[in-house]
């Protein structure tokens, strides 16, 4: 068997083989291109010896004859070939399978010619499309327009237990109040198309668009100088603070007032579009202030007037709606300063550049690599990275909100209910992720760690021995920083002596979220690992299939969930997917519907053992876990994949795979840190490029 560590090797020695070779090559071989020849001599006796059988010539399954190529095709037609064998998706359980080195080594041939694939002569760094600002940015940008004035907000959190072992929440939970959150209620709703709501795809622009911002931004205006007419001025929103300077002074000296509020809708207009606005251009939107002031309007709606078209109008609304100049022929190019700065701060806070970040620029520094790496840095310790990279990708990537819409049967479970376990368990998960941003851990303690937080009837539940607080009558009980011991202290022996708390895969709302209501569901719980964990999801079943598991009892004896999958696994049409999904699920039988441990499941003892497709076993979900960690490669790249397709804002494409590969190897040389995840996303090629509008 090949080890891990020479696998990536392998990959690399592949690849520049096929890059090399044209060097190599007799007069007759020049002929074809060096992708060909590398095929002919070692790929396709690969191709033929372990798909042949399912997609030869004669009668290719899905109509995918891959016994006719020759390597000569582009690169898009090895796309989904790539895919399934990287997700071992191919060959299908219970064919012959390569080896580690034979499947690597297809992958690297496959690479090599996506790899060759440039638009004259340029990487392809994808497309830039342009979307509208989803619900979470529009609220966090007209916060920070209206409310905060985009200023910097250090944060200091720490997770270091207090005296008492309690720890500090802090703005956490419950968190401060979002002034402007009331706004998403006007707003068309998004869809996470993709798994994330920053998919362009996903964000069209619906009609009566105008419309509801038009609403949305008049009841702003309304709360604004309702709510801060009465406040004292160290309480009173940004914007509001500058229009009563306006209004009653006082200007700069020899200043007219109306050239002060040209002056005014300028900055404004210039925060609000992300971009630098023209004295020419910000002076159409005085005008409509002057249209007022010869109504007879007063002040206040008078200044209301070409705000609000600001607001409306698609520099705001729109991302990237505006392309930047391109170079006659080139069918690429650097995105410009500014767009530089508003991508990084919707990928990192999901809303506006701050000054800081327009001022560098401004100046022309922004793409300096130093410049660059330390502003990366600066932002992920301001609060506003919470929005952007907890609450934003972290959720969306652990499917929180699919996770949150399910609850196990009130009639059955009653305790649930009782001790208000749902909220607590979403607090557990997001305590968890937001510790591994903040204090900079390894990504792979999403997987496991040997420590976590729990609250007293939390631990309660999960039968966590040794819990250093005490039961309350309180209802948002503290919080304790726990460490997980190695060997399961639980009666009955939870885990078989290992330990199997610890990490998102044994939290209370990942279970219940994969579960039914009455029992659990290992068909959920193995699709979710596939998709969130190894970043491989399964295809979908196919149409006529019935998914619905019958729950028949086998003479007076009811059956267990695995009996039940194993009924349904008969069917030769959901055996293949099944051998993929079923597996990983069972492993977390022990856990009942609540999360909570069990041992038995209809009087029988659970059974969890389990075999990978490549032949792997395990038994139990802390034996899962060491699998999954010996594949922390594959984890690396499908987090790095997933981060990837968050901060681009579109589906990720062969030409996106050399991207992949780069930044994931940098996050293993740093020890899987997630800054590095984040550093290395924000400094790639097609994050920082895009291609000119003309490509298709």
């Amino acid at each position: 068997m090949v080890s891990a560590r020479i696998l990536p090797a392998l990959r690399a020695v592949a690849l520049l083989a096929v890059l090399d070779l044209s060097g190599h090559l007799s007069a007759q071989e020049k002929e074809k291109s060096p992708s060909a020849v590398e095929y002919g001599s070692a790929i396709r006796p690969l191709v033929m010896k372990y798909c042949s059988s399912c997609h030869g010539a004669a009668k290719p399954k899905g109509g995918l004859d891959l016994a006719s190529r020759n390597g000569a095709e582009k690169p898009d037609h090895w796309k989904d070939t790539w895919e399934r064998l990287r997700s071992r998706h191919m060959p299908p359980s219970g064919k012959p399978q390569p080896s580690a080195a034979e499947r690597e080594k297809m992958l690297a041939w496959i690479e090599g010619v996506f790899a060759q694939a440039t638009l004259a002569g340029h990487a392809d760094p994808g497309p830039l499309r342009p979307r509208r600002l989803n619900g979470r940015e529009h609220t966090n940008t007209v916060r920070d327009l209206f409310v905060t004035g985009a200023k910097p907000s250090v944060r200091k959190t720490s997770f270091e237990p207090l005296k008492d072992g309690r720890i500090s929440l802090y703005r956490m939970f419950p968190p401060p109040e979002h002034p402007t959150q009331f706004v998403a209620r006007f707003l068309p709703p998004d869809t996470s198309d993709g798994g994330f709501d920053t998919i362009a795809e996903g964000l069209s622009i619906p009609p009566f668009l105008v419309e509801k911002h038009l609403r949305a931004t008049k009841v702003l205006f309304d709360d604004m100088f309702t709510l801060n007419a009465k406040r004292p001025n160290s309480y009173q929103w940004h914007l509001y603070q500058g229009l009563q300077k306006l209004q009653k002074g006082p200007l700069k000296k020899g200043q007219t007032q109306r050239q002060a509020v040209a002056a005014f809708l300028k900055d404004f207009a210039s925060q609000a579009f992300r971009r630098p606005v023209s004295a020419e251009e910000a002076e159409r939107y005085a005008k409509l202030f002057d249209q007022a002031q010869a109504k007879g309007e007063d002040f206040e709606s008078s200044i209301r007037l070409p705000l609000q078209a600001i607001l409306v109008a698609p520099g705001f609304t729109l991302l990237w709606s505006d392309p930047g100049p391109a170079k006659a022929g080139i069918p690429v190019r650097a995105l410009g300063d500014h767009e530089l700065a508003a991508r990084l701060s919707y990928f990192l806070w999901s809303s506006m550049p701050d000054q800081e970040l327009v001022k560098l620029a401004d100046q022309g520094q922004l793409r300096d690599e130093k410049v660059f790496d330390a502003q990366v840095r600066r932002m992920m310790g301001d609060w506003r990275s919470r929005d952007g990279l907890l609450l934003g990708f972290l959720m969306q990537w652990l499917q929180l909100d699919r996770l949150d819409r399910a609850a196990p049967d009130a009639e059955k479970y009653p305790a649930y209910f009782q001790n208000n376990l749902g909220d607590q368990m979403k607090q557990e998960l997001m305590l968890f992720a937001d510790a591994i941003v903040v204090e900079d851990r390894s990504i792979l303690e999403f997987i496991d760690a040997d420590w976590g937080f729990l609250s007293y009837p939390l631990a309660e539940h999960y039968g966590v021995s040794d819990f250093p607080g005490k039961k309350t009558n309180n209802n948002e009980p503290p919080w304790y920083r726990v460490k997980f011991p190695s060997r399961s202290p639980l009666p009955g022996g939870e885990g078989k002596g290992m330990r199997v708390r610890g990490g998102v895969l044994t939290m209370g709302k990942v279970l219940i979220g994969t579960s039914q209501p009455l029992r659990t569901s290992p068909v959920h719980r193995g699709k979710w690992v596939l998709e969130t964990i190894l970043g491989t999801p399964p295809p979908p079943p196919p149409p006529e299939v019935d998914n619905v598991l019958k729950e028949e009892p086998d003479g007076k004896k009811k059956l267990t969930v695995p009996q039940l999958m194993a009924r349904h696994r008969d069917n030769p049409s959901c055996f293949a997917c099944h051998q993929m999904i079923d597996p990983l699920g069972l492993a977390f039988e022990n856990f009942d519907p609540t999360g909570k441990w069990r041992d038995k499941d209809q009087e029988q003892t659970i059974d969890t053992r389990g075999e990978l497709v490549d032949g792997t076993k395990f038994n139990g979900v802390a034996e899962l876990k060491v699998v999954l960690l010996a594949r922390k490669d594959e984890f690396t790249r499908g987090f790095v994949e997933k981060m990837l397709t968050y901060a681009l804002g579109r589906q990720l494409d062969y030409y996106d795979v050399a991207t992949v590969n780069r930044i994931a190897q940098a996050v293993k040389d740093d020890g899987y840190k997630f800054s590095r995840v984040v550093l290395e996303v924000a400094k790639s090629y097609p994050f920082r490029n895009c291609r000119t509008s003309h490509v298709k």
